[in-house]
């Protein structure tokens, strides 16, 4: 990271070229840890250690607090996928190796665990609640009147004073901000939500904290919402279930929150009535337990609402939620309220659409979950730069990305993805860089931290763990040829038949994990003036054949003076309309993104497609 707020004007110079993304968001092998459901179940067994299996934890006593002077009966919660371990008395988390430590030990102190310090964490975060409590007062010292404007200020419905004060909200003295209770699996309050000029939690979501609501009466069905509005409107509602705010709304759930909801027999998933949430809800409950999980999915005009309608009957359609989980084979009766809730959001099932390539919308009509896209171009043609602003406009609408690039660094790719964002030159606007930083910084994008040439068997455990982490909905490949070669076993296997098996494990990663995939694939090598075809793709047709979208570039500016370049959409698996998009790319924001361009330039019923079509049978 280069600290540039202190550049003086005569040295921006030096920085002309270089790399200034601050952080990135990195998934590599070395963070997946070496763990499985069985290995933990085995460690548990011979060290004699009694354990409950959960929905998603292993629950055992915590050993760490036994190492307390005066010892306390608490609960360790053990992610049965990645290891990861909390104990909500003693606040102590880490990885499984640090656990293993301990347990193969035979019980004594691992030399780098200090009682004190773990005590002193604990403390610290009982030490940070007590003092913001201190600093803010109860919602229900505000009158009736004050509370109802502070609630339209901050754009959350207008609900009943008393329901509110069973919430334990509280505000701060200027009557600014909403601060809400967090409580892990002990029910005690480890952190606050704060909602004022933007949303921020306090300290941070490793605290394994969860917004909750206060039930009538104890029970074990859960309703998990999206966004504090319906949070709001449900926990203020007479429903005998209780209301849990996802800490990140729909972008991801954090595995350090999983032990407070391990309790739960039922969890319905109310996200929302967009494609996003509802296939963030398949992906929810996949990490939850697709067995306990249950999902509501509207299907009449009140969908298209921002949050949830005060006059809906809630219990009903709570009652009537669809399970996640279905056996290998089903039948029509089952799949029928699927079928007629995609009929009624035609919009919704087409997918995410492009902000900036409304050509392809009409193409593809929209980025869909579970499918696989693969793109191929002709050397130079700029399939890492396109393929860079099309993930990229995704991911600014909330869409969860994991780069694998393996031919280009991540510093640069970031470079030019935040290039594409701001739209003009970074190293001419370089006082502005903090500010743009800090936008991009917040986009959910992941990046491997590999280079060059590396085993399918590694990629793909990084893109399992990331996947089950971070909840990532779109992997990029760019490109795939750098997947080959590299282990023992690929130097007697034929090159076409290691790109099959590594496409198939992308096929069948996409379908399971309902994660969309974009493979780079470069072209056999042919004549320039061939126009490329689903046949070019490098390989065998496994490719062509698996994929659900092939995107060829066609690049005619090699053939002839008046030449274009243009993306050519030739298999589309979902409408099976095909066509092609004009890339006409800006050297100043590295963008294809077609520039807006008057009324009475372009006639309304030409589409970008159709004067590329034109353009090509001019020449």
């Amino acid at each position: 990271m280069f600290l540039l707020r202190n550049l003086r004007k005569n040295n921006v110079a030096l920085f002309k070229y270089s790399y200034i993304i601050k952080t990135f968001k990195n998934a590599s092998v070395e963070d997946v840890p070496s763990v499985s459901s069985s290995s933990i179940k085995k460690t548990f067994k011979s060290s004699n250690i009694e354990f409950e299996e959960g929905h998603t934890c292993f629950k055992t006593q915590c050993p760490i607090c036994k190492l307390n002077s005066k010892p306390t009966i608490s609960t360790l919660y053990v992610n049965k996928t990645t290891g990861l371990f909390m104990c909500p008395k003693c606040k102590h988390s880490g990885e499984w190796d640090f656990l293993l430590t301990y347990l193969t030990r035979n019980g004594k102190k691992p030399p780098n665990l200090k009682w004190e310090e773990v005590l002193g964490n604990s403390l610290k975060i009982e030490e940070s609640v007590k003092s913001l409590q201190q600093s803010t007062i109860p919602i229900g010292a505000l009158d009736q009147n004050a509370l109802h404007k502070l609630l339209k200020k901050l754009k959350l419905p207008v609900v009943d004073k008393i329901a509110l004060e069973s919430l334990k909200l509280r505000v701060d003295g200027k009557l600014s901000e909403i601060y809400f209770p967090l409580q892990n699996a002990d029910g005690e309050v480890v952190g606050y939500k704060i909602i004022g000029n933007g949303i921020t939690t306090f300290p941070d979501t490793k605290c394994g904290g969860l917004l909750k609501g206060t039930p009538t009466k104890a029970t074990d069905v859960a309703v998990l919402v999206g966004n504090l509005a319906d949070f709001l409107i449900l926990s203020t509602s007479n429903i005998n279930a209780t209301t849990i705010c996802s800490p990140n709304g729909i972008k991801s759930l954090p595995q350090y929150v999983l032990p407070t909801l391990e309790k739960y027999k039922k969890i319905v998933l109310w996200l929302g009535s967009d494609t996003q949430a509802w296939d963030t809800a398949r992906r929810f409950g996949k990490k939850l337990g697709e067995k306990r999980c249950y999902c509501v999915r509207p299907n009449n005009s009140k969908a298209a609402l921002p949050h949830l309608d005060k006059a809906q009957d809630f219990i009903s359609l709570i009652n009537n939620a669809q399970r996640l989980w279905h056996k290998s084979i089903t039948t029509f009766a089952s799949l029928r309220q699927d079928v007629l809730s995609d009929l009624q959001n035609m919009d919704q099932v087409e997918g995410i659409k492009w902000q900036r390539f409304p050509s392809l919308n009409k193409i593809l009509k929209g980025h869909r979950m579970g499918e696989m896209t693969v793109l191929t171009g002709p050397t130079g043609s700029g399939k890492t730069t396109f393929i860079s602003e099309y993930s990229l406009d995704l991911a600014l609408q909330g869409v969860s990305t994991l780069w694998g690039s393996f031919e280009i660094r991540n510093a640069r790719l970031a470079r030019t993805m935040m290039q594409q964002m701001v739209g003009m030159p970074l190293e001419k606007n370089l006082h502005l860089f903090e500010t743009w930083a800090d936008e991009f910084e917040k986009l959910p994008l992941y990046y491997m931290t590999f280079h060059g040439q590396q085993s399918i068997k590694v990629v793909m455990e990084a893109v399992e763990h990331a996947a089950y982490v971070h909840d990532i909905s779109h992997v990029i490949i760019d490109n795939l040829q750098f997947m080959m070669g590299v282990t023992e076993e690929s130097k007697h296997m034929d090159r076409y038949w290691k790109q099959d098996a590594i496409v198939a494990a992308f096929r069948t990663f996409a379908s399971r994990k309902n994660c969309h995939v974009t493979l780079v694939i470069h072209p056999r090598k042919e004549r320039v003036d061939e126009e490329l075809t689903t046949s070019s793709i490098f390989g065998g047709a496994k490719a062509s054949q698996e994929a659900d979208n092939v995107l060829l570039i066609q690049d005619k500016r090699l053939t002839g003076p008046r030449g274009k370049k243009y993306l050519q959409v030739a298999k589309n698996r979902y409408s099976g309309d095909l066509g092609v998009m004009a890339l006409d790319f800006d050297k100043d924001s590295l963008s294809y993104a077609p520039k807006k361009k008057k009324k009475s330039e372009v006639s309304p019923e030409h589409s970008a497609s159709e004067q590329v079509k034109r353009d090509i049978l001019l020449e």
